[in-house]
């Protein structure tokens, strides 16, 4: 039997890894590796229904498994659809959150031969056993509630070789399974409340791999890293030993974290993600969730302190959230300074109890994916869309334009709360987003400035951001730089360099921050105006910035009009 699993992708990125598919493969290979030949095969959003069927069909499956989510469900039904018409015999299943969280939908679908609901892999060798037997797969077993016990009894994909990562690729890194927080908007509270860990020799061996293989980013899937406190430190431990190299990117909940737990997480090369979801504690008991604001804040400043980056996750149209609310969870996020602030309007996830309550709760949201909240009794669906756009003005400024270091400092000298600059904002983004923030960011605040009747803060500000957002990336990486042969004769402007314009010595501006004067008018004061082109560039590890005359500006600029690409 040749048997092809789906995973349809949002897009092409680093987390594009079927590694959902890629398990159930492997428990498959080893059960039924005889017998079976299994092929994964990954589409994307972007793909038509037509493209990702003649892609699965080129592939002559006799049976095919399709991942389901929220994002991909229709797309996902579709491929379904003309699978069956283009060959009747082949048999179809879906498995995957979606087919997890609404089972009774996806039965009636009469191009669909059966479901994997929960955890597929034992779920999938028995129904695929049955099949070979010529028996037809039990049903209401493949529709059962039930969690492997064991992870250790799962074959890994990586360490047996199904999924290859690449040098400079992503991996999807699975340390467990379960959720002990039964929060009422996701769909992990009907799952398993006990947390199931895989191996710790063969969560080392993967991470062994990875290093060896030169990944550049681990998205470790944990519902909630740091839960068993010393089996985190631990794993962070190893994370320091084995994992050289490697950036990880992990989900934590704040009132763990402790001050060895903050350092260890210093220890390594990672980004962290909290989910706030909101800053009122009522609010957050109307969904389960249990908050205290100081504790939250103190819990915080350990990983500030630290020197670890870390991102909050935010969601306005709660039950009992407000537009007010809302701007106060922002205000009170954006305080803490976080390296970026994700922030989603309410999806009532079909499965979830929030389902179940949510016309009791006085919640208005889409019947069909992706199931956002569109207005609630507190809520209007007119304050939603405001709340969209200020999202959308975060999003593009702060976390798009890396606002971090400067964005207090500008709040600081507009006399502006966070929510009130970002409300603002919204008024006059544009539909159509710039690629660039910069130009937007400078325009923008130079005018909040303009029109305080500050044009000397204007003109400083526009230079610190210009500063920040453009000169101060050039830090960031190694410089290496293939020259092609083609210019090896020429003259050409390194990618590693930027010529940008200051109303401001830069370099005094720069002495200035170093000695905590971080007033804008003082800054605007001290720091003289010069109105010239710098010549930004790294030498020797060290950022270089050159005044430019005229004409050596319109010279360097030509060259950079005509650079090469260089890899």
């Amino acid at each position: 039997m040749n048997l092809a699993l789906v995973a349809i992708h949002i897009d092409h990125s680093l987390r594009s890894v079927p590694l959902g598919t890629a398990m159930l493969a492997a428990s498959v290979e080893r059960a039924l590796g005889k017998q079976i030949a299994t092929t994964l095969i990954n589409c994307t959003l972007q793909q038509s229904a037509r493209d990702c069927t003649e892609q699965i069909i080129s592939r002559h499956p006799d049976a095919v498994g399709l991942s389901m989510t929220v994002w991909n469900r229709d797309l996902a039904l579709d491929i379904a659809q003309r699978l069956k018409a283009s060959c009747p015999g082949i048999i179809l299943f879906a498995g995957g959150p979606e087919a997890t969280a609404t089972p009774e939908s996806l039965v009636q679908i009469k191009d669909l031969d059966f479901i994997l609901t929960g955890e597929g892999e034992q779920k999938l060798v028995s129904a695929l056993g049955d099949l070979l037997r010529g028996q037809t797969p039990n049903a209401s077993a493949l529709l059962a509630a039930e969690s492997i016990a064991d992870l250790g009894d799962l074959p890994s994909p990586y360490l047996t070789g199904l999924l290859r990562p690449t040098r400079g690729g992503g991996v999807l890194w699975e340390l467990s399974r379960g959720c002990p927080y039964r929060c009422d908007f996701c769909f992990e509270s009907r799952g398993s409340a006990m947390v199931r860990r895989f191996p710790l020799q063969r969560v080392r061996a993967e991470l062994l791999l990875f290093a060896t293989l030169g990944v550049s980013e681990v998205f470790v899937l944990d519902p909630t890293f740091n839960y068993h406190k010393e089996t985190a430190k631990e794993l962070l431990r190893i994370m320091a030993e084995d994992g050289c190299g490697l950036h990880f990117s992990l989900e934590i909940r704040a009132e763990l974290i402790d001050q060895e737990l903050a350092e260890l997480f210093a220890s390594i090369d990672c980004s962290l993600q909290i989910g706030l979801q909101s800053a009122d504690a009522a609010v957050l008991r109307s969904i389960n969730r249990d908050f205290d604001q100081e504790e939250f804040t103190d819990k915080v400043l350990l990983l500030h302190q630290a020197g670890v980056s870390y991102g909050f996750d935010l969601i306005f149209g709660l039950p009992g959230d407000s537009l007010a609310g809302f701007l106060a969870s922002l205000d009170f996020a954006l305080s803490l300074i976080p390296n970026h602030l994700d922030i989603f309007p309410l999806a009532v996830l079909p499965g979830t109890r929030l389902a179940d309550t949510a016309m009791k709760l006085g919640l208005e949201y889409q019947p069909q994916a992706p199931y956002r909240v569109q207005s609630s009794t507190s809520f209007s669906a007119a304050e939603m869309s405001q709340a969209t756009r200020i999202e959308a003005a975060c999003d593009f400024f702060y976390n798009r334009g890396r606002a971090v270091p400067w964005f207090a400092m500008m709040l600081n000298g507009l006399e502006l709360p966070p929510s009130e600059f970002f409300s603002r904002l919204a008024e006059v983004l544009p539909e159509t987003l710039p690629d660039d923030p910069l130009p937007l960011q400078q325009c923008f605040v130079s005018d909040q400035f303009t029109q305080r009747r500050q044009p000397e803060v204007a003109a400083l500000a526009a230079d610190l951001i210009a500063y920040f957002s453009a000169v101060e990336p050039l830090l960031e990486g190694p410089v290496v730089e293939t020259i092609p042969d083609s210019t090896a004769d020429e003259l050409y402007l390194s990618p590693h360099s930027r010529i940008v314009p200051f109303s401001h010595d830069p370099q005094l501006l720069l002495q200035h921050l170093a000695d905590d004067i971080i007033d804008l008018e003082e800054l605007a004061f001290f720091v003289p105006r010069v109105d010239s082109d710098y010549f930004c560039y790294i030498f020797q590890d060290t950022l270089q910035l050159y005044p430019l005359n005229p004409a050596q500006s319109a010279y360097l600029r030509s060259l950079a009009s005509s650079t090469p690409t260089v890899p």
